[in-house]
């Protein structure tokens, strides 16, 4: 069993570029516990939209409507991107035959769904932000459109960016990439992948995050009501989300941007280390799919969601 175990492990660095999709369909021993993961993605997500949906209160609410743009970019990963890998290995095996699908599922697992979710978290940053220091947004007609584009801007910006750079890298890389499921995309593409989908986006959300803690801490022995007229809250679910989001995301990413440069983390002719290599790299990418599901449940931290479930359930009862 065990040696079973280390020959899947060691598929993660068949080759010396760590890639996430790669993995997934590589290791398909433990299809068992990817299933665990869609089932667990599944539920906390679809938990969270469906209470916010079924709350008037939440659906009045600026950050409980920007909280589903961040379920949805986690459920898009558990509804649609772990099956189709699953699936893939299970009709192929190692010798994946349906090069586009594959592709495909490498944008989105490694790169689209990373972006969306991590700016959909800025989103709400700025959201707290705006309904403590900006009164325009408290008007009808403008608050409205704020949360709009607040809402909207993580997809649009994220497929606008990342679809067409990746397309066309590829295409770079060879013109018979739809044809040959092996293509090494190459440092350069990667690091610019890199470079617009994930760490630009985590600085930003550091900096906002940090930023809401402040203002709130000064701001609440001086104020009780934001300009909306609401109870100003501490943002611990949005900053738990906000860091949770980083700590689980950059184990994966760092090892793609180490791994750009050839450098598996160990000698060819080094077992031991490989092995410890090894390890790690596996670990990073249990960290990211576990984002998808974990981080739904930062949301009940907040006292006015739990008041409101409360609320629902006594309301079914």
């Amino acid at each position: 069993m065990t040696d079973d175990f280390n020959a899947d492990v060691n598929l993660l660095v068949r080759s010396k570029r760590f890639v996430v999709s790669q993995s997934l369909v590589e290791q398909g021993r433990l299809s068992a516990l990817y299933i665990i993961f869609i089932i667990l993605i599944l539920l906390t997500n679809i938990f969270i939209v469906s209470i916010i949906l079924a709350s008037k209160a939440m659906r009045a609410s600026s950050r409980h409507v920007l909280i589903i743009s961040v379920c949805l970019g986690d459920l898009l990963m558990g509804v649609f991107v772990l099956p189709v890998l699953l699936n893939l290995q299970m009709r192929h095996g190692d010798e994946i035959k349906d090069c586009p699908t594959f592709f495909a599922m490498r944008l989105f697992a490694d790169f689209l769904i990373p972006s969306v979710t991590t700016l959909a978290m800025l989103a709400l940053n700025v959201d707290y932000l705006l309904r403590l220091c900006c009164s325009a947004y408290s008007e009808g007609g403008s608050r409205s459109t704020l949360i709009v584009i607040l809402f909207l801007s993580p997809w649009v910006v994220s497929g606008a960016v990342l679809i067409p750079l990746y397309v066309d890298g590829m295409y770079r890389v060879s013109d018979n990439w739809l044809d040959k499921c092996d293509i090494e995309m190459g440092g350069i593409l990667t690091r610019t992948l890199l470079a617009v989908s994930f760490f630009p986006q985590a600085c930003v959300l550091l900096i906002l995050t940090l930023a809401v803690s402040c203002l709130y801490l000064m701001r609440r022995e001086t104020y009780s009501l934001d300009v909306c007229g609401e109870r100003i809250r501490a943002p611990v679910d949005v900053c738990l989300a906000s860091f949770g989001t980083l700590v689980l995301y950059s184990p994966a990413f760092l090892a793609m941007l180490v791994n750009t440069e050839g450098y598996s983390g160990c000698a060819v002719d080094d077992e031991e280390r490989c092995a410890m290599a090894d390890r790690l790299y596996t670990g990073a990418l249990w960290c990211l799919f576990t984002k998808s599901w974990l981080l739904p449940l930062c949301w009940l931290v907040c006292k006015d969601t739990r008041a409101c479930v409360r609320q629902l359930f006594k309301e079914a009862c």
